[in-house]
């Protein structure tokens, strides 16, 4: 139990930023990690929605794509004793903030009767244990074959269990000689597979030969609040885990961060697990405006370019009101249109260009084609929320729907936004 505070007590501000780090933590983690384990009374973190430190660049919230660069603070109020004899040790961590001290006056202090000793959610307790790896000499179609069905989009490279490199999505596109996405692989018919393999295996390539060396690891022992701030500052999906040997453990994945909000949740509050992260934030804070839109009766030309417009990968189907009637994915279009159409239509998907047909018989055949429009192509599961809707509450409708992101409305129910597994991610890894 925490003894209360009573009469005089010092109060400390820690001023950062979001991207300052201590060793591989980010640095208001670790400030707040040595004072829980020092059993001080108490610290909270505040995020600034403003601000300009020393090098006098303006950092502020209102761009939703921002960096983590936004200015923090680190509050930590206890007694003159345990602050004088605790503040050398986070002078030595943060190398560089500011740091203040002043003298307070406790009049209130009634601290909960048992301390909570619940340790964090580490990485180790929502990794993916069941994960292929492959060595430098695989071949790149086996990489490819490892992939197929998975919901992983990413193969680690080892070497005695270590991961030296990273296969991603991206390499097999760029390097690897694949001519379309994994995820778009299984609306390709069985020919088309069959025809894609047979070239990877003719082409020789390894995976030594198109990974991403020197991969982005964590610790299986990192806190779930690590892990966000890890994968929202680099914009990666998902991480290999590996052990204290540096050996591979795991992987972790975004979806398995969300998967964790949603499961405490659920769970009585006397029983909830300690994911550490921020769930109240309202999608208003991190929806994106700028949504991809079409009608039910859009061609599916103009259908093509909204859906490669974003890195969204999807337009949002709309009536004359801006009320959410459906969805078009880039996968849904490429299984649901003709065949003949889907040479054009996958040159538009990957290059991200206008949806031109080339060929007389993609011509000819579009004028018999039964999906033409976008009623046509359209999925009507789309998940749908308020701009006040909690974090944690469209966490839970995203996993349990097995969604990508969340159309946001307003009270009208028009659509004003849109929110992916990105953006949640990084409203997840703002300071609570």
């Amino acid at each position: 139990m925490t003894e209360p505070l009573a009469g005089k007590a010092k109060r400390v501000r820690i001023y950062l930023d979001e991207s300052d780090k201590i060793g591989r933590k980010s640095a208001y983690l670790a400030v707040v990690e040595f004072l829980r384990n020092a059993n001080c009374a108490g610290a909270t973190v505040f995020r600034g929605i403003e601000g300009f430190g020393g090098a006098g660049e303006l950092h502020t919230d209102r761009i939703v794509d921002v960096l983590h660069k936004l200015p923090l603070v680190v509050e930590w109020v206890d007694s003159a004793d345990r602050v004088d004899a605790l503040l050398g040790r986070v002078k030595e961590m943060v190398v560089r903030g500011l740091i203040t001290v002043e003298d307070m006056q406790i009049v209130l202090h009634t601290p909960h009767p048992v301390r909570r000793v619940t340790a964090r959610v580490s990485a180790e307790d929502v990794m993916s244990r069941d994960v292929a790896s492959v060595v430098r000499s695989t071949p790149v179609s086996r990489v490819v074959e490892l992939l197929l069905g998975k919901t992983y989009r990413a193969v680690p490279v080892v070497e005695n269990g270590i991961p030296l490199g990273i296969i991603t999505n991206s390499d097999l596109v760029n390097r690897g000689g694949l001519n379309v996405r994994m995820e778009l692989l299984p609306s390709l018919g069985s020919p088309e597979q069959i025809s894609l393999m047979d070239r990877l295996a003719k082409n020789g390539k390894t995976a030594g030969e198109i990974m991403t060396p020197g991969p982005v690891t964590v610790h299986a022992a990192a806190p779930l609040p690590e892990v966000a701030d890890m994968m929202a500052r680099s914009r990666l999906k998902r991480l290999p885990v590996v052990d204290d040997q540096g050996r591979l453990a795991g992987m972790i994945s975004r979806f398995d961060l969300l998967r964790s909000v949603a499961e405490a949740a659920s769970t009585r509050e006397s029983e909830r697990p300690d994911v550490g992260l921020n769930g109240d934030m309202r999608l208003a804070r991190i929806m994106r405006p700028d949504v991809p839109t079409v009608h039910p009766d859009t061609p599916v030309g103009e259908v093509m370019q909204a859906v490669v417009s974003t890195r969204l990968n999807r337009a949002v189907v709309v009536d004359g009101n801006r009320h959410v009637v459906g969805i078009v994915s880039d996968a849904e279009l490429l299984e649901r249109i003709t065949p003949s159409l889907r040479p054009s239509a996958l040159r538009s998907l990957m290059h991200r260009l206008p949806f031109v047909r080339q060929a007389p018989e993609e011509i000819a055949t579009e004028h018999h084609a039964k999906a033409r429009i976008a009623k046509d192509l359209m999925s009507a599961d789309v998940s749908v929320a308020t701009e006040d809707t909690a974090l944690r509450d469209a966490i839970a409708a995203m996993v349990r729907d097995k969604q990508k992101l969340i159309a946001v409305v307003d009270r009208d129910k028009r659509l004003v936004g849109i929110v992916d597994r990105a953006d949640v991610l990084r409203g997840l890894a703002y300071p609570v």
